[in-house]
């Protein structure tokens, strides 16, 4: 019965959790999505009229960067240690992005 108690508290605890930064993210990601789209736009503007040079070698070594095979290892076997945290997270999560 103790180890139900505790699976339960880690799922009320991150579905709560995850909603709330659900709701927040939402918030958060319309803004910057935003502020984002007007930078893109203004860089394209000046390297379309020839102000600066865009170096797109670079910008793709840095984004390959990003995705390295051993860290996401490392992420998803973290993430198996709390699963139940982790399932409660993820659907209080999808509600508060699903919420008009």
């Amino acid at each position: 019965m103790e180890g139900f108690a505790v699976l339960a508290n880690m799922l009320i605890i991150g579905g709560v959790g995850g909603f709330f930064i659900g709701y927040v993210l939402k918030k958060v990601v319309k803004i910057l999505l935003m502020g984002l789209g007007v930078l893109v736009f203004v860089l394209a503007a000046l390297a379309l009229i020839g102000t600066i040079d865009v170096n797109y070698d670079g910008l793709i070594v840095g984004v390959s960067s990003l995705f390295n095979p051993q860290q996401l290892s490392m992420i998803l076997q973290a993430l198996t240690n709390y699963l139940p945290a982790v399932a409660g997270f993820a659907i209080g999560f999808l509600l508060a992005i699903a919420k008009q």
